[in-house]
């Protein structure tokens, strides 16, 4: 089983999330670098694999542009884990 850690405390824009994502799943050069390009990578996992999510912030402002999409990746992860049975998520929200 593979297992993924992601802390997202030290990144500011989308553009950082997506790049860490990257990184941290290892996705190929086509990857998209979006939520449905986010989806679709997780979904097509075929490995066991369990990611830890911690460091969404929940800010006071919901109208924060941050937040916002921070909400929208826990949604594609819970909405990937229903889809794949090889995918388990586990959210530790500050």
């Amino acid at each position: 089983m593979q297992k993924i850690l992601l802390d997202f405390r030290e990144v500011d824009t989308k553009e950082q999330v997506q790049e860490y994502l990257i990184m941290k799943f290892g996705f190929p050069d086509y990857y998209g670098k979006n939520l449905d390009a986010l989806f679709d990578m997780l979904t097509e996992r075929r490995e066991d694999t369990c990611v830890g999510v911690f460091g969404m912030r929940e800010k006071e402002e919901d109208s924060d542009p941050l937040t916002v999409y921070f909400r929208k990746i826990i949604q594609v992860l819970q909405d990937a884990e229903e889809e794949n049975p090889h995918l388990c998520v586990i959210l530790a929200i500050e």
